[in-house]
């Protein structure tokens, strides 16, 4: 369940600030600071916090959603704030001459996306946001206190059965290893895989 969750985080988080994303960059003032209050108010929020807040605010809304609902908005909430400030670092790091070079060549918004802007956008942020796949795994352990049934909540609840705190809790603290690791793998392959199209550079 632990993957579960945070497999629907990072979908619905990378969805979220592809939106958020380019409000960081509009030439409008409004939606600048909408974007600079929603990243500063959900970063600067403890998620433990903040589930609490959303578990409890959604049925006073008339939104019976349940525990699986709320974990899974929060952690999207969280983590969409997240991947939003890296793929908005990746674009600031793209170099002046990239962006001069688009505009002499007269490409069309589209093009220019997909020919510039996402290959450096890709090399710049895959490494930050594979760390941040990496986190939501183990920031699911949070959503234990809303009731979520996930890796940490089932622990809890064997350790009250059989007191074996050490047995279990190392048990758990491996299942968690295992599914980061393997985050990390991936990640570490698709940026060879990328290396090879010419998209990331080699990690130093």
């Amino acid at each position: 369940m632990s993957l579960l969750l945070a497999a629907a985080a990072i979908a619905g988080g990378t969805l979220l600030a592809i939106g958020l994303a380019p409000l960081a960059f509009s030439r409008l003032a409004v939606f600048r600071a909408v974007y600079r209050l929603y990243v500063f108010v959900v970063r600067g929020t403890p998620l433990l916090v903040l589930a609490l807040l959303v578990f409890y605010a959604l049925p006073a809304l008339d939104l019976r959603t349940g525990p699986y609902i709320a974990g899974t908005l929060v952690l999207i909430m969280y983590v969409g704030a997240l991947f939003a400030e890296v793929f908005r670092g990746g674009v600031l790091a793209i170099p002046r001459p990239q962006w001069e070079s688009a505009r002499s060549l007269g490409l069309p918004p589209l093009a220019k996306f997909r020919k510039v802007i996402a290959p450096l956008v890709t090399r710049y942020t895959l490494p930050p946001y594979v760390n941040v796949c990496v986190m939501t795994v183990k920031a699911s352990s949070v959503l234990s206190i809303i009731s979520v049934w996930e890796l940490t909540l089932a622990a809890r609840e064997i350790i009250e059965r059989t007191f074996a705190v050490f047995t279990i809790l190392g048990m758990a603290a491996a299942l968690y290893f295992i599914m980061c690791f393997g985050i990390d793998r991936v990640g570490r392959r698709l940026e060879r895989h990328l290396m090879l199209k010419g998209f990331v550079g080699d990690r130093a």
